[in-house]
């Protein structure tokens, strides 16, 4: 059953979906998730009686390790049931199906350093009943995954000052190698396995400019890259450029790692030991004794712990060996925080690999294993570039426990979308991915026709106009005819940016413009048709951001354990001008596990100017045409899905772990007791087939 609902500017709230629907939830044979990389897919069904077990077993034919990405659901009712992934006879992930959970349940399981001799099962126990579960998964090689300790080594070069010399005298040689190649139209070049050596000085020492119709092959190559640490790789105005195979890292660490010794909650403090090898420094390389940097934790066993932004102060102590962590602000420190876990301090400089006003790069089995900011950027041209096993993580066999000072992939302002596909994210000190275009400003009238606009434009582009704050629709035009206006006027924004006229438009109407208006360009520099397909998000505290990119396709992900899940939106407030609207966007199949400790798992928001909060209501609705189909939601801690200000929403198919908090039952549900949707603002949504555990109080 399906129910229609037209909302206007009104709020809706949803309880569990047995208020909606009388019948029970449909049981499909379940699908399997869909990499083409599996090295093994299972589909099938386990039946176990009370007091009994039933396991199908997965034996690995080489040493590796593995990601276990699946659902499962169990099809008898009245039946208690554990299910269990274990390795030899270790559980390694549990869920506990209580007799009336029918619902599909989506895991992602990572198991390192497994070999020929391990077996990974999956086993069901009924506690009560008759047990049936279906289960499908596939297993996916993650080659660059492993276990974390404090005695493996940090993975810095320890290179003579003469080894230096001849590294960075090897790597400009090969980027004048590449340079030539693409010159005289040969195709391709095959860099020769090893280290090269790079100053990350504004790329100013490692940039490829105007490269044409190449084929990179960096297979066993890593370009190391020295402080002064800002950007490091750059391509630069590229076209139709595929690179395969490199391995991009620092060689000093961008953040300090330290050993909590004491938490002090009353005077709001950490004392730490420095590990040996990330002793703070600034991005000059030198040594730093205070300061003030973005705080994250990891636990005993370097597992991150999810806990919001926490900027603070930091000093060492008198020995030189150890710091006090102080003044942490915003979220302050973890509640699960004790001495034997870490603190990593970062700074936020600079990007790894960029790419600017390029067009149809491509980028494959690339591994960046750290960045003092970004890991990853584009920026401009007509873009329709490609990330495919792009890992953007921490290095693996190594003791390092974080990765990133800023977003992992931060991808903004092509006229076409990127694609990402069987990337991983994670470890950072900022967004995990933002993809966004940008707004242009109304600078100057000079009559209802001709306006001074910040922004790129050119003469048949259709713009529509908005309100800056309340985002109501002004107008839209054609453009005639567009000059650029160097000596343009500038109008301030606040104290610290003005906007500039760079072009000089004549529209094919007239139009009463108010300075500042927002203006939404058609097709360019929106990022659209934008694609993320099978990628890993996970161990970051912050927000997989899609800020108005339009014509986007999010399918087949895991986001896990993040701080904030999908979050759509724009940011016109302060300078960012991040925009315009995530129109036409679909969100499919994806896998949102281990509840966020603060935001939804898809948060879809009209962000007042300013930021932050705001009860403000708004009548416009610029995000047109959503859907959100097929996923999986584990239990968060407020509502899962928080959704105002779209036109034509569609909410079907979802399997949403989130009853209300059962008495006696608390593991049950949600730690919140709220609903699992809350709709405001909205028109034209249908929703149907949803599925939450239908528990006896949810049925009241």
């Amino acid at each position: 059953m399906e129910k229609i609902i037209s909302l206007g500017c009104a709020a809706l709230l949803l309880a569990p979906l047995a208020a909606l629907h009388a019948a029970e939830p449909r049981c499909e044979a379940p699908g399997l998730p869909g990499f083409d990389d599996a090295l093994a897919s299972i589909v099938t069904t386990l039946e176990a009686e009370a007091g009994h077990n039933a396991v199908r077993h997965w034996t690995p034919t080489a040493k590796g390790s593995v990601r276990l990405v699946g659902h499962i659901r169990k099809t008898s009712a009245n039946a208690d049931v554990v299910f269990d992934v274990v390795v030899g006879d270790k559980p390694v992930w549990s869920r506990v199906l209580n007799s009336s959970d029918t619902i599909r349940h989506g895991f992602d399981v990572a198991v390192c350093d497994l070999d020929a001799r391990s077996q990974v099962g999956f086993r069901v126990t009924a506690g009560s009943g008759r047990a049936v579960v279906d289960m499908a998964v596939d297993i996916l090689p993650e080659p660059h995954l492993s276990r974390w300790s404090p005695e493996l080594a940090t993975g810095y070069p320890q290179w003579s000052e003469a080894e230096k010399i001849d590294l960075r005298a090897k790597g400009q040689k090969i980027l004048q190698l590449i340079r030539d190649t693409s010159e005289n139209q040969r195709g391709k070049v095959v860099i020769p396995p090893g280290d090269y050596l790079f100053h990350a000085n504004w790329s100013q020492a490692s940039t490829l400019g105007g490269l044409k119709n190449l084929e990179i092959v960096a297979e066993g190559v890593t370009f190391w890259f020295e402080p002064p640490m800002v950007h490091a790789l750059l391509f630069d105005q590229c076209h139709n450029v595929t690179v395969r195979g490199l391995t991009i890292d620092f060689t000093i660490p961008c953040w300090f790692q330290a050993r909590v010794i004491e938490v002090d909650r009353v005077a709001k403090t950490i004392g730490a030991t420095i590990m040996t090898g990330y002793e703070p420094r600034n991005a000059n390389g030198e040594a730093e004794s205070g300061g003030s940097r973005p705080f994250m934790f990891y636990d005993a066993d370097g597992r991150f712990i999810n806990h919001r932004h926490s900027p603070g102060a930091w000093q060492h102590g008198a020995d030189g060996k150890s710091l006090v962590c102080r003044d942490i602000g915003v979220s302050g420190i973890p509640a699960t925080l004790k001495a034997g876990d870490y603190v990593v301090g970062t700074i936020r400089t600079g990007v790894a690999l960029r790419s600017t006003n390029c067009v149809g790069m491509r980028f494959e089995d690339i591994n960046i294993w750290s960045s003092p900011g970004v890991a990853v950027y584009e920026g401009g041209g007509m873009g329709g570039n490609a990330y495919r096993q792009v890992r953007a993580t921490r290095r693996p066999h190594s003791n390092r426990l974080h990765a990133f000072g800023a977003d992992i992939f931060h991808l903004a302002d092509t006229d076409r979308g990127p694609t990402l596909d069987r990337c991983e994210l994670a470890y950072g000190g900022d967004d995990n991915l933002n993809i966004h275009g940008s707004f242009g400003r109304v600078v100057q009238r000079v009559d209802a026709r001709h306006y001074y606009l910040q922004g790129a434009y050119a003469a048949g582009d259709h713009i529509e106009f908005r309100d800056p704050h309340s985002v109501a629709l002004l107008g839209s035009a054609k453009v005639v005819s567009a000059r650029g206006t160097p000596e343009g006027p500038s109008l301030p924004v606040n104290e610290q940016i003005q906007a500039k006229g760079e072009v000089l438009v004549e529209l094919d109407q007239p139009l009463e413009l108010p300075p500042l208006s927002l203006v939404v360009l058609d097709g360019k520099r929106s990022a659209a048709g934008f694609v993320v397909r099978n990628c890993w998000v996970h161990d970051n505290f912050q927000r997989t951001l899609i800020n108005g990119a339009p014509g986007g396709l999010i399918e087949n992900n895991t986001l896990q354990n993040v701080g904030q899940g999908l979050t759509i939106q724009f940011e016109s407030w302060g300078g960012w001008m991040e925009g315009p609207f995530a129109r036409d966007l679909t969100v499919r199949g994806n896998r949102f596990l281990d509840s966020p400790p603060d935001g939804a798992a898809i948060s879809v928001s009209m962000q007042p100017p300013g930021g932050g909060s705001d009860s403000r209501r708004f009548d416009a609705r610029p995000v047109t045409n959503m859907t959100i189909t097929g996923n999986d939601f584990a239990r968060t801690s407020t509502t899962p899905l928080i959704i105002h200000n779209v036109d034509g929403l569609k909410i079907h198919g979802n399997s949403i772990d989130y009853p209300a908090v059962v008495p006696d039952h608390p593991s049950l549900g949600n730690m919140s007791g709220v609903n699992w949707l809350y709709l405001q603002d909205c028109e034209h949504a249908s929703i149907g087939d949803n599925q939450t555990p239908l528990t006896p109080e949810t049925r009241k």
